[in-house]
């Protein structure tokens, strides 16, 4: 976890590590290869979910996670079978023809989150993921994270909520 009051830097320091922005000093290895100078190396073995959402509105669930996939460049019948297991994982089956700007702001973050992982990679990058989210929601996404670790992603979580980051 990567933890600081708002305006500190979390999302900047994200954004570095997944290869967004470069660094104005410093270097950022992953796997001992220089994440700037290795790109092919190191390309599709992050997810990212930003504080605001990646995904499309006007797609829906299936549709979303289906460009995300060829985004990264797989198969079809991989993609279709991430998406399902995704859909599954993420209780997101009654909504998986409701395009994304219908969703509640709960369903939003988790469609969010899926898209992340539509490539299987090795680390999640999760940016305040339960900002702005009731009680409920909150512990619902922390559920979820728990539920990716256990799958044996490595997942990098910004908060400025320490209880958050100490259960997780």
């Amino acid at each position: 976890g990567i933890i600081g009051k708002s305006g500190c830097g979390k999302t900047t320091l994200l954004s570095v590590m997944v290869g967004f922005l470069r660094p104005n000093r410093g270097r950022v290895y992953y796997r001992g290869k220089d994440l700037f100078k290795s790109g092919k190396a190191v390309e599709g073995r992050f997810g990212f979910s930003s504080q605001e959402t990646s995904f499309y509105d006007k797609l829906t669930v299936e549709e979303n996670l289906s460009y995300f996939g060829k985004m990264y460049g797989l198969k079809r019948k991989i993609v279709n079978d991430r998406a399902e297991a995704l859909i599954r994982l993420f209780e997101l089956e009654s909504a998986a023809d409701t395009t994304g700007g219908e969703l509640s702001s709960g369903m939003q973050k988790r469609l969010d989150i899926a898209c992340a992982l539509i490539h299987d990679p090795e680390v999640l990058f999760l940016d305040e993921p339960t900002a702005n989210l009731d009680p409920l929601l909150r512990k619902d996404i922390i559920k979820l994270i728990k539920k990716i670790k256990g799958f044996g992603t490595t997942v990098v979580i910004t908060s400025h909520i320490l209880g958050e980051i100490d259960y997780l």
